[in-house]
């Protein structure tokens, strides 16, 4: 039997903090597994990443997952969207674009760069 199948009937009736206590016994890191969907939707292995933002990059995150959470019915609430969901939304979607990447002084050259891009 697979493992996740298996790991996830038998967390089904345990609560949140259980569960994450369960995964650290285990020796799985929890990272940003917060929900069973979570876990059972994780093809590929993730790899923790740290990344500082601005306050204003986090309250765009913070509002993005507010619209995101409020604007849906619950028949379309099968997976949490969370402020990690949109950076990983942003980057697959980004890295689908073609940009020229030759000779990027900085941060914000890069950044004006992919909007125009994605504005064409």
């Amino acid at each position: 039997m697979n493992f996740i199948f298996l790991l996830t009937q038998v967390l089904k009736n345990v609560s949140l903090v259980h569960r994450r206590y369960i995964m650290v016994k285990m020796g799985r890191n929890t990272g940003l597994v917060s929900s069973i969907k979570d876990i059972e939707e994780q093809s590929v292995a993730s790899v923790r990443l740290t990344v500082p933002v601005r306050p204003d990059q986090e309250e765009a995150l913070t509002r993005i997952v507010r619209t995101v959470s409020t604007s849906r019915s619950k028949n379309n609430r099968q997976q949490r969207i969370t402020k990690a969901s949109i950076i990983r939304a942003y980057i697959d979607a980004m890295s689908s674009v073609a940009m020229d990447y030759d000779e990027i002084p900085d941060e914000k050259e890069f950044a004006r760069r992919l909007a125009e891009v994605i504005s064409k």
